[in-house]
């Protein structure tokens, strides 16, 4: 099911000589605390599998045409901002009809109200709730935040995504061939990994990152010297049903369109029962299980030689051409 909607464009990859379809608007970045995390969690997949049951029962009632917009009113204090990424955590009161109290990230679609607003600030705002897409409009700041308060405790850090420099702990996965591998393996190389599941329907999510890994580990398979320091690696959140069989089935298509021989460069794995929340957590992934598909953000990361976070793509909106350069960049060339 898909978080949000877009407009997809099709553009030429610069230096990798494929091309690659994208979307040029709408993003969400679904992060989730650690602190607290089991709480928290819990209560933003609450809202989640809210947003995808209305959004399903709308389009059920009401056939292919477009639901009008939701609002709720919002009341709260902001806790972080992130304009890069345009988007405000806001610990916020009860949304009546709609969830309880609690501190999670919106969206903002407009760049410049992010320059309007402080950490601390008291705020009001409409939720608007438009299929499976959210965001903040008409922010209003009731009171300002004391210019001489300390910093709330645990902001940013409470808010996860991978950071450079964050340490990559030794996570186990599952391969293709069922073999058990460690991210240790993978010291003295730099690692591209995206999170897949291989029964993903929404073209524009799990198969529009393999098809940009595929093109990245097309041209790398004409570079070798980039290809013996790099490693690609797939990690599906969906172990009760990717197989290390249908990972592998899965993978094959991918690497037959990269000119692939093998799956020595690029593996298919699956994180384990026992290990996929702290997967997810360290690596800024949200998923809910929603029949047999899953609501999810997107999270693709490059993990430097020495196992440290070199960087973080949140979204979907990357371009392979893009990461292809980073990835070089990460391994000095």
């Amino acid at each position: 099911m898909a978080l949000f909607d877009g407009d997809s464009t099709t553009k030429e990859c610069e230096g990798v000589g494929a091309k690659e379809t994208h979307f040029v608007r709408g993003r969400i970045n679904l992060v989730y605390k650690l602190d607290k995390r089991a709480a928290r969690f819990a209560a933003w997949m609450c809202m989640l599998a809210l947003i995808a049951w209305t959004t399903l029962y709308l389009s059920a009632c009401g056939g292919s045409s477009q639901p009008p917009a939701r609002h709720y009113k919002l009341e709260g204090k902001i806790e972080s901002i992130d304009r890069q990424r345009q988007q405000l955590v806001v610990d916020h009161k009860e949304i009546h009809g709609f969830m309880g109290a609690m501190t999670m990230p919106y969206p903002v679609k407009t760049p410049f109200t992010l320059t309007q607003v402080s950490v601390g600030d008291q705020i009001t705002a409409d939720l608007v709730v438009n299929g499976g897409e959210y965001w903040l409009e008409n922010i209003t700041v009731v009171k300002k935040a004391d210019p001489n308060a300390a910093p709330p405790p645990g902001v940013p850090p409470e808010v996860h995504e991978p950071h450079p420099g964050d340490v990559v702990p030794d996570f186990v996965l599952v391969n293709q061939d069922g073999k058990k591998i460690h991210f240790a393996d993978f010291g003295g190389e730099s690692v591209l990994l995206t999170f897949i599941y291989t029964r993903c329907p929404v073209a524009d999510f799990c198969p529009a990152m393999s098809t940009r890994f595929s093109v990245i580990e097309e041209a790398l398979q004409k570079n070798k010297q980039a290809l013996g320091k790099t490693h690609l690696l797939s990690i599906s959140f969906d172990p009760a049903h990717d197989t290390p069989k249908i990972l592998r089935d899965y993978g094959l298509s991918y690497l037959q369109g990269a000119r692939a021989k093998d799956f020595r460069h690029w593996e298919f794995a699956v994180a384990l029962e026992s290990n996929l929340k702290e997967v997810a957590a360290f690596f800024g992934l949200a998923f809910m299980p929603d029949e047999n598909q899953f609501t999810h953000s997107m999270s693709t990361v490059i993990i430097s030689p020495g196992g440290k976070i070199y960087k973080f793509y949140g979204g979907k909106d990357w371009q392979a051409s893009d990461v292809m350069k980073d990835l070089l960049n990460s391994i000095g060339g």
